[in-house]
């Protein structure tokens, strides 16, 4: 099949996906009545809630005095004002431009001014109250939320408003905060390329680093005064007790289930709207992948290895990369299985076998910056052993981002990971 009819397939699948995700047509969000509850109850409105280019916009007095917030309209200004504590927020007609306790901040849609009421965005009142807002579609339903309990892989939290001073205690979950645009007050540092790794440094300034992942510093956590703390099993299930004694804390189940830590993420940082978006655009580019996948490739046997710094070397059928390939429909080597290990510890080159596969993707990392572990991978790749592979006979074997193929396990690096996989598999 040439390239041109394989793309022109793959852009098909893309259309048919981008089609299926549309939860309603335009006219159909222009033409139903916009409802708003506030914990389970009816708001009702004088003026009646409005769709404006894709955006739902109220009354500001109606809900924000539901939400428990003091308004104020300035006439001559054109500038609403509400106040909810300490909090306080300003809003002027047709501007996109908002401010919080007098920090500016960009709006997706301008209020506007309708049958002399004026309507701000639901959404940003909400969130800048420190609400829950989610849209029902099925009943044209704008949900806000003022408290909410979450369940987690060790219990149930409740919060009593979307939290502020967030602490983040894995790599993954660092990265799924950076794309969900929420700068944590804390989270641990990265294994290498410190203080964060690199690709998302931009969105951590300021951010207070707080250790390793494995052994976090509980201590410096105290000092930030979190509202949240964000953790996995994997890695914090014997200091939970710790860490709840501090804070509300949320315990996701998988370290390496990326898809899942955005999940969770999002629904407790009240920015569903960014990870359902995320979640759609990764589906549509797996579907464009699979599709120009050649034919040879598909279902092709994929071995994930690293060499260890004390030289052994190790193959993995679990974690953040596995779980990406499989999603891709690629298959795990048949002597990989025949272990019935999720990670494969090889200690002598007369087993390199079991690193064998079609394909052999090395994530291989330079724990201590010396380069030193590169000389053991060279012993493993120079052996005869090694060479009489059938990845390696026939040009598959990879060294690849350690990064963003193993440490980070965040929604970023998936879509980084995926992005090499077109190039490994010559589908640029």
């Amino acid at each position: 099949m040439s390239s041109v009819k394989k793309r022109f397939i793959g852009l098909l699948v893309t259309l048919a996906l981008v089609i299926s995700i549309i939860p309603v047509t335009a006219a159909t969000a222009a033409a139903a009545a916009i409802n708003v509850t506030v914990d389970g109850k009816k708001v009702s409105f004088t003026v009646a809630p409005q769709t404006i280019n894709g955006r739902t916009l109220v009354p500001y007095r109606t809900i924000a005095e539901t939400l428990g917030g003091a308004v104020k309209y300035d006439e001559k200004a054109k500038k609403a004002t509400i106040t909810k504590g300490s909090q306080k927020v300003e809003l002027t007609l047709g501007s996109k431009t908002a401010k919080i306790n007098g920090a500016s901040v960009a709006l997706d849609a301008a209020p506007a001014n309708v049958k002399g009421s004026v309507l701000v965005p639901l959404r940003f009142v909400g969130e800048s109250l420190g609400v829950w807002v989610n849209w029902n579609a099925k009943t044209s339903t704008a949900v806000l939320e003022t408290k909410k309990t979450f369940k987690h892989a060790l219990g149930t939290t409740t919060l009593n408003s979307v939290p502020k001073r967030i602490v983040i205690l894995f790599n993954g979950g660092v990265d799924i905060s950076v794309l969900l645009g929420v700068k944590p007050v804390g989270a641990v540092e990265s294994y290498v390329q410190q203080p964060f790794y690199e690709y998302i440094r931009s969105g951590l300034i300021g951010t207070k680093t707080l250790g390793d992942e494995t052994q976090p510093n509980v201590e410096a956590i105290v000092g930030l005064k979190p509202d949240l703390i964000i953790a996995t099993k994997d890695r914090h299930e014997k200091i939970y007790d710790q860490l709840k004694a501090i804070a509300p804390t949320i315990v996701t189940k998988d370290l390496a289930d990326w898809q899942d830590n955005l999940d969770v993420a999002a629904s407790v940082l009240n920015k569903e709207e960014i990870a359902a978006k995320f979640i759609a655009d990764w589906k549509v580019k797996v579907a464009d992948f699979k599709s120009m996948l050649a034919a040879k490739d598909k279902g092709a046997e994929i071995s994930v290895i690293r060499i260890n710094p004390n030289g052994s070397a190790r193959a993995y059928n679990t974690g953040f990369a596995y779980k990406i390939f499989q999603e891709l429909g690629f298959a795990t080597p048949k002597a990989q299985l025949a272990t019935k290990q999720e990670i494969i510890n090889v200690t002598s080159k007369e087993q390199v076998s079991l690193l064998d596969g079609d394909y052999i993707f090395d994530f291989t990392t330079d724990w201590d910056g010396d380069g030193a572990i590169f000389k053991y991978q060279k012993e493993w790749t120079d052996s005869p052993l090694w060479k009489n592979l059938d990845a390696v006979k026939n040009k598959k074997y990879y060294k690849v981002n350690a990064v963003t193929w193993n440490l980070s396990g965040g929604a970023m690096a998936a879509k980084l990971m995926l992005d090499d996989l077109y190039f490994y598999f010559d589908l640029n």
